[in-house]
């Protein structure tokens, strides 16, 4: 079977094979601030995963010697943890085939609790229990001429997966990201080569390191007034893009981020009648759609499960005034 280097063209598309569940060996870590990523080698997810997909992560007491204590905690606590795939990590040299298949994928997370503490805390080459390609990713419309990657916070993850695959398919691509503060910043600012402009001013002097590295574009924007970067949301900085902008037709949204950031997103891709996709945030408790606990209000009545008719939903499909 030959590595898919394409998006799925429609949504139904989307799903791939039956999800590996097994074990993968951390081979690389990095943490600082308050995020880490982790890199894990199994070949099983890394051939068939697709931008937009998550895997699960599991506590249960495997990580070497750091064995996870389950006891006296709520169950939210010992769940498995969903994270997007961040990265496809090809660990053998050369061009990737069917014998020489991918051998690892990257997550990205903020460490906010016990779960996510306890998983920035194994060391390399321990085993942890793993469950992927999960759920259903992004999809490439036809016509597509410009990609337009936006995202709140660690709402970053699945893009630089999202924005290595557009790139090597020849879609240009930018990517706007935004955080409270510098501090919350998943990935380090750098100066932008080309920064985006708008009344003849840069937008940002600063763009995010993960992706001004595989040559594409990016722009920062900080809640916080911080010299050089835009100041105010994420979604204002698209609209003072949006504004400089004359060619407007083959241009295709897609979104990542917490629910206010995502309402606000979608409605400005409504307003402006632009294709949209957002990856919503759910919590999930299994991940294969057992049991129910991840329902997403849909505009057509009822609801859809985050776990395996997302985490990636077309955005005029979903119901925002019901999303909490």
């Amino acid at each position: 079977m030959k590595f898919r280097q394409s998006l799925p063209n429609a949504p139904e598309m989307r799903g791939l094979k039956a999800a590996f569940v097994g074990t993968a060996k951390i081979v690389a870590k990095e943490v600082y601030r308050t995020f880490c990523r982790l890199t894990l080698r199994c070949p099983e997810i890394a051939a068939l995963a697709q931008p937009g997909q998550f895997v699960n992560l599991y506590l249960n007491g495997m990580g070497g010697d750091q064995t996870f204590e389950p006891s006296g905690l709520p169950m939210a606590a010992i769940l498995p943890r969903p994270f997007s795939i961040a990265k496809i990590v090809p660990l053998l040299k050369g061009e990737i085939t069917a014998e020489k298949a991918p051998q690892a994928f990257s997550v990205l997370f903020e460490v906010r609790g016990v779960g996510t503490k306890w998983l920035a805390g194994l060391s390399t080459d321990v085993p942890v229990q793993v469950a992927g390609p999960l759920g259903k990713g992004f999809w490439l419309p036809e016509g597509t001429r410009l990609a337009v990657l936006v995202a709140g916070g660690i709402g970053v993850a699945p893009f630089p997966f999202l924005a290595e695959r557009l790139k090597a398919l020849g879609v240009e691509t930018l990517v706007l990201l935004g955080a409270q503060r510098k501090d919350k910043l998943p990935f380090d600012p750098v100066r932008a080569e080309f920064p985006l402009m708008g009344n003849g001013e840069p937008l940002s002097y600063w763009a995010a390191d993960e992706f001004e590295s595989i040559g594409v574009r990016s722009a920062v924007a900080l809640d916080e007034p911080t010299e050089g970067f835009f100041a105010g949301t994420v979604v204002q900085l698209l609209k003072a893009w949006w504004a400089t902008q004359k060619e407007r037709e083959g241009v295709v949204l897609y979104g990542c981020g917490p629910s206010a950031m995502l309402r606000a997103f979608a409605q400005f891709a409504e307003q402006h009648q632009l294709p949209c996709q957002v990856s919503l945030e759910e919590h999930m408790a299994c991940g294969f759609g057992i049991c129910f606990g991840c329902p997403i209000p849909v505009k057509e009545g009822g609801y859809k499960l985050c776990c395996t008719e997302g985490p990636v939903f077309d955005a005029p499909t979903v119901a925002w005034s019901l999303l909490q």
